[in-house]
């Protein structure tokens, strides 16, 4: 015996379709926009308010150190990663995903102690000679107070003017490393010492831009490099965070979607 069924088809008005679309859209480009906050997408932190010194998400590897393993410093039950020796890598971590594009660190930075000259310590991207940003004291050799620095490449400055350090008061860092002019490498990294709200999302008045060709084309691994730290000076960060800048062309693609949306729109109303 053959039995028949009926199928059920619902249609759906092309108004409601548009209505649909255009929320769907709205939704993706808001989550867009809200995962961008400071700009960027993240794709790996820590806040080290664990009960060991690793990472939370987005590392492919707890942390590593070649000899002595930075201490976790607990002020007020907010812990910070401390590091009190020197070490080419005294600490690093590798990234659970290359990155090839902009990518923004920031973290927040104090110390303890009296800085001498050229007490030093930087984050470094893709390995221990690339771009790094951090501390190095009273511009290296004491011809100014200025005490943070950013590079692309090399082992001075450039120095982030007015950044004359206050032991124990705590500093946000927050640096954009990228390519510019169709280069394979990255070339240009600006900085920011405690950033505003608009300068995070924005990624404008960079307090120093430091340019020059690098040899890093991609970072898998991000690290801490400490150098003439003086006996009972620690330097400390917390809140860590690497993200990934969207490329424009995601950001084109919503306005063009939500452009011809609105288009859709008018064009059925008239």
């Amino acid at each position: 015996m053959i039995r028949a069924y009926r199928a059920t088809v619902t249609f759906i008005s092309p108004l409601l379709f548009l209505h649909t679309m255009k929320k769907f859209t709205l939704l993706a480009a808001s989550f867009l926009i809200a995962s961008s906050a400071n700009a960027g997408i993240v794709v790996a932190h820590d806040n080290f308010d664990g009960t060991s010194a690793g990472f939370s998400a987005g590392w492919a590897t707890d942390i590593t150190s070649a000899k002595n393993k930075p201490s976790l410093t607990n002020t007020d039950g907010n812990k910070s990663l401390t590091f009190g020796s020197n070490n080419d890598r005294a600490a690093y971590w590798k990234l659970a995903e290359t990155q090839s594009g902009g990518i923004i660190v920031d973290f927040s930075f104090s110390y303890t102690g009296t800085l001498g000259n050229n007490d030093f310590m930087g984050l470094w991207l893709g390995d221990k000679d690339g771009p790094s940003i951090g501390l190095k004291s009273n511009c290296g050799n004491g011809s100014c107070t200025n005490d943070l620095y950013v590079r692309t490449v090399g082992t001075d400055g450039p120095w982030l003017l007015g950044s004359d350090l206050v032991a124990g008061q705590s500093y946000h860092l927050l640096g954009y490393l990228s390519k510019t002019d169709d280069s394979e490498f990255y070339n240009s990294f600006a900085a920011w010492m405690n950033p505003t709200a608009y300068e995070m999302t924005s990624l404008t008045g960079a307090d120093k831009v430091a340019t020059g060709a690098s040899k890093i084309k991609s970072v898998s691994e991000i690290g801490i490099r400490t150098v003439n730290i003086d006996n009972k000076v620690k330097v400390s960060i917390d809140n860590l965070r690497v993200s990934e800048v969207p490329e424009p062309a995601s950001l084109s693609l919503f306005g063009l979607a939500l452009a011809g949306l609105g288009l859709a729109s008018r064009r059925k109303r008239g």
